[in-house]
């Protein structure tokens, strides 16, 4: 058989908010569109493409796959260090340097975790949302030509949110459903959740704490009250059959509010 003509695309719905939402919430808080802004996003999705077929490269054990894994990973990779190369030369944001040598670390750490079948373990999937967010404070770079405080807080958002989500879903997934096998009291609820519910309430604490320093807009908190919300209701809520599909469209709804309340927050 020949090589797949279809491209391989990432195929974990949650990824591909991880990758979007950085970029446009960096683009959005710098308020500006360029020819450099365009080669950023274009450059972000071509690294974010070869996330997943260096993934099959490493874990396919069939010759086959991983050749042909490693063909789509060298075109995508390819185009993106075409695609960057030229947005180095039209923005002249040698920053931008290191940003990227900081998403290729963490690739080639999250490969590492991969090779030991550990991506999907909390430290695996931390790893992704941490290089996946390094498109927050890119776009704003190329956008407004400074790397400054705003860079870094909109990062911090954008890691802090996103790990939350993880926590919430290994519960749902993982924690939940012994307890649907019985009729679970509140108290063994709340014992069950209470990774997620310490996550979140440390996230929210510590956002209000740098609103209140001038660190972050007051209205970032807003952003991540829907999230605290949607984990105290999830973990106290009477378990029931699990469905991964309504999950997927909550955690998207409430991304979608996130950037858009992140956005209003730096307009």
């Amino acid at each position: 058989m020949g090589s797949r003509i279809q491209p391989p695309l990432p195929r974990e719905h949650g990824a591909w908010p991880m990758f979007a939402v950085p970029v446009l919430v960096g683009i959005g808080a710098a308020g500006a569109w360029s020819v450099s802004v365009i080669l950023f996003a274009l450059t972000a999705f071509g690294f974010f493409l070869l996330r997943y077929p260096l993934m099959l490269a490493v874990k396919s054990r069939a010759r086959e796959a991983r050749l042909d894994a490693l063909r789509w990973s060298a075109i995508y990779g390819s185009a993106t260090v075409v695609l960057g190369a030229a947005l180095i030369l039209v923005s002249q944001q040698w920053l931008l340097v290191p940003i990227g040598a900081l998403g290729f670390v963490s690739l080639v750490v999250y490969l590492w975790h991969v090779a030991h079948r550990a991506e999907m373990t909390a430290v695996g999937e931390w790893l992704g949302i941490a290089g996946l967010a390094l498109g927050a404070p890119g776009a704003y770079l190329v956008g407004t030509g400074t790397l400054d405080g705003t860079a870094l807080a909109l990062y911090l958002l954008d890691v802090l949110y996103f790990g939350g989500t993880v926590f919430y879903i290994k519960f749902k997934v993982r924690e939940q459903p012994r307890l649907a096998k019985s009729d679970a009291r509140w108290l063994a609820r709340l014992w069950a959740g209470r990774v997620t519910l310490a996550y979140h309430a440390m996230v929210i604490a510590l956002v209000a704490l740098f609103a209140m320093l001038g660190m972050l807009p007051a209205l970032a908190v807003i952003a991540f009250v829907p999230m605290v919300c949607k984990a105290i209701g999830g973990v106290m809520t009477q378990p029931a059959r699990l469905n991964i599909r309504r999950l997927g469209f909550i955690e998207l709804g409430l991304t979608v509010v996130f950037a858009v309340v992140v956005l209003a927050a730096y307009r």
